[in-house]
């Protein structure tokens, strides 16, 4: 039971600060649980599962995310060593 405690805890927390910024639950959570550069890749899934894309579009869409992410893991790795 401590476990959900915590959990609880977490997210008062997390609601005081959504609000003392004026921002939104879910953009917060969003942020701890998800990149939004992941969260733009699962859409553009879905959205070609539903044909609302075509395969090019998603390709383009899974090579940026690609290629975004490793940048990013590069410069975290890099940050670090210094």
């Amino acid at each position: 039971m401590a476990i959900l405690d915590n959990i609880k805890k977490e997210v008062r927390e997390e609601l005081k600060q959504a609000k003392k910024e004026g921002v939104g639950l879910v953009d917060i959570l969003s942020e701890k649980i998800l990149s939004r550069k992941l969260m733009v890749w699962i859409v553009a899934t879905g959205f070609l599962g539903f044909g609302k894309i075509t395969p090019d579009e998603w390709m383009s869409i899974s090579l940026g995310y690609i290629g975004i992410q490793g940048v990013a893991d590069l410069a975290t790795k890099w940050k670090q060593g210094k």
